[in-house]
């Protein structure tokens, strides 16, 4: 028959399971407390400022719609007040902010275009194109806009008058591996330019096409035409050539 177990022994083998339970409970708070105190000092700020980020960035992507439009109104209202293309220009165009800076290029000249404000000097508008290609070269990404923009520059240059070119000489300048059209003049429809050596020529109301191909023009002007031209190193080299003057000589590609 199993002796009795003494008293003494009995509270020692207690305070014996008390102390590890004590010790068991001192590790599970000190596991808790370091756990709480890296939620407070490191998960709770990181994930405020993940959060704070996220707000901001879906803010901005829904003020900047709002924001181009604003510009873009803002620009046509100093255009209506001022009837000057280069005074719209001057206040209405900030390319610190390039997409508001374009989306106001493209309404400014839409809307001279529309009103006939003819009394702009060429520069004005060449001076605009060259920025909106500056804004391009830093932000690839704005290409499409910004050859919207473009085009809209070189159909209001096309409706600005000019003076008449004398004929070339007998003789073309270039060198050009296809046909010839010499002296003469398209009035209305569309035409599409690649490939032909233009002398001597008037396009008048035309809507003008042109895909980058090899092309030569001498004494070439453009009358109140609209141009549908993808984007390219030729047709950016086109359209810049419309914006410096009114009649065009040169051989691109």
């Amino acid at each position: 028959m199993a002796k009795p177990e003494s008293t003494d022994s009995r509270i020692a083998t207690l305070e014996e399971r008390s102390h590890w339970h004590r010790n068991v409970g001192w590790g599970v708070a000190g596991f808790l407390g370091a756990a709480i105190l890296a939620i407070v000092t490191w998960w709770i700020p990181h994930e405020s400022d993940a959060l704070r980020v996220s707000i901001k960035a879906d803010t901005a992507e829904q003020i900047e719609p709002m924001k181009i439009e604003m510009a873009r109104v803002d620009a046509l209202l100093t255009l209506k007040e001022t009837k000057s293309v280069s005074e719209a220009f001057r206040l209405g165009v900030h390319f610190s902010e390039p997409k508001s800076a374009i989306a106001a290029v493209k309404a400014i000249a839409e809307q001279a275009k529309t009103d006939q404000i003819i009394d702009t000097q060429p520069s004005v508008l060449a001076s605009e194109n060259d920025e909106i290609r500056k804004v391009v070269q830093s932000q690839p990404d704005l290409m499409e806009q910004a050859w919207e923009a473009q085009l809209s520059l070189v159909d209001y240059r096309s409706f600005l008058p000019g003076s008449s070119s004398p004929p070339s000489g007998p003789r073309p300048l270039y060198e050009f591996k296809g046909p010839t059209v010499n002296t003469g003049g398209f009035t209305g429809g569309s035409q599409k330019l690649d490939g032909v050596y233009w002398r001597n020529f008037t396009f008048t109301n035309v809507q003008i096409e042109y895909d980058g191909g090899p092309l030569a023009l001498e004494n070439v002007r453009f009358v109140n035409c609209t141009f549908k031209m993808r984007y390219s190193v030729r047709a950016d080299q086109f359209a810049g050539l419309v914006l410096a003057d009114n009649s065009v000589t040169s051989n691109i590609g």
